[in-house]
């Protein structure tokens, strides 16, 4: 039976808030609730990484792939699951990666150019490529073709995570060696000697403005669009004295812009939790606020702001989230033309002095950032790949498309 858990009173700079958490775990149909990893898929469908197979989750029903029931599945034992842009599902495993395209499983290990058959997170790039972080390095995944990159470009300890930069520039969580940018030819290193608080980092989440929120082992640490390190956030989640380490699992930005952080500590006790920073204060939620359990692994936002959290003990969703939400009104505006080529247009319904839009590709990155100041204004989407997109401000979502 599915247990709904609310609570009220969140205290966030004096006001209060309020989230809704809802657990599913054994009971309800998962097949374990040793979870590691979630993705969203364009349907809404939820895909989850477990230790018993890969489980899709419809809002009501649990569907579980094990090697019984899909036998081309490397392993049951899943440590990462990503969707792409076409539905394909790819699930990482200590055996390789496999690819669910709607009805079978295929299999790819290192005898077909995977870099190493420990995957630990799988991410598609804006351009379509696979990235695939291993415990070897990374590799890159493109049109059939596998290209790994190791030592000395990634160092030892392998890889952990992958996030994508507007340029196209791809990041990589080095598990020792500090955050890598790769521009397609040339990888450039990011460690504690350019400001990180840990080398040991565990993923990377870039926002509107091209900043790097990078999670390691120690708290988050900022660098900016230019790559300059501006801060750290080293307790973004707080605990009784003598932790406060906060070893961060995951990171991500919702559409917002507000960071969401996965933190498990394991150390003097055990504890642990999702925080979320609206640029202002972290604000935490534990076990006790309604989390399935303290052992966060990762984290997926849906369109509609839902976050989903993997633990150790079962799935949380967190609904209903109004934290630090400054701009959530519905803007009424319209876009035109639609489609467009170089070009949109924004006409607001109301003059406002500072609107975010946001504009995001067809498998939810944010690839567009601009303010608004008045009723109408000209946003350059040239740069923008054919393609479709959604334009939001506040609460208030436009799908227009990108032709040439």
């Amino acid at each position: 039976m599915t247990k709904l858990i609310t609570f009220l009173a969140i205290a966030i700079a004096a006001a209060a808030q309020a989230q809704t958490f809802t657990n599913w775990h054994t009971s309800d149909g998962l097949p374990t609730d040793d979870l590691r990893d979630v993705a969203i898929a364009p349907d809404g469908n939820i895909w989850i990484a477990t230790g018993n197979g890969v489980a899709m989750f419809d809002g009501t029903t649990f569907t579980t792939h094990n090697t019984t029931t899909h036998p081309g599945l490397a392993s049951n034992d899943v440590m990462a699951v990503a969707v792409m842009s076409n539905g394909d599902v790819w699930a990482g495993t200590d055996f390789g990666a496999s690819r669910f395209d709607g009805s079978t499983y295929t299999t790819y290990t290192i005898a077909d150019g995977l870099g190493d058959n420990e995957v630990r997170n799988i991410k598609q790039a804006p351009n379509g490529d696979i990235w695939f972080a291993t415990i070897n390095g990374a590799t890159k995944y493109n049109g059939g073709t596998f290209t790994e990159y190791t030592t000395p470009n990634i160092p030892f300890g392998g890889a952990l995570h992958t996030a994508f930069a507007t340029n196209g520039d791809v990041w990589i969580s080095g598990g020792l060696g500090g955050a890598i940018e790769f521009d397609g030819s040339t990888f450039a290193p990011y460690s504690t000697g350019a400001g990180l608080v840990s080398n040991r980092v565990r993923g990377i989440a870039i926002d509107g403005a091209g900043n790097k929120w990078v999670g390691t082992a120690e708290g988050i640490s900022v660098l900016d669009a230019s790559n300059v390190h501006t801060g750290n956030h080293t307790r973004p989640f707080i605990m009784a004295p003598p932790d406060t380490l906060n070893p961060i699992t995951d990171v991500h930005v919702d559409d917002h812009g507000r960071i969401w952080a996965g933190i498990y500590v394991d150390y003097l006790v055990t504890v642990g939790g999702v925080s979320v920073y609206d640029g202002t204060v972290w604000t935490q939620f534990e076990e006790s606020d309604g989390l399935a359990g303290p052992n966060v692994r990762r984290m997926a936002i849906s369109s509609n702001d839902d976050v989903w959290v993997t633990t150790s003990t079962g799935l949380t969703r967190i609904s209903d989230v109004n934290i630090g939400i400054a701009e959530s009104e519905a803007r009424s505006f319209s876009l035109f033309p639609n489609p467009a080529s170089s070009t949109i247009e924004i006409a607001l319904l109301e003059e406002t002095a500072n609107a975010r839009l946001e504009v995001r590709d067809a498998i939810g990155r944010v690839v567009l950032v601009e303010r608004i100041a008045g009723m109408r204004a000209h946003v350059d989407v040239s740069a923008l790949p054919v393609g479709f997109y959604h334009a939001r401000i506040g609460a208030r979502s436009v799908a227009f498309a990108v032709a040439r």
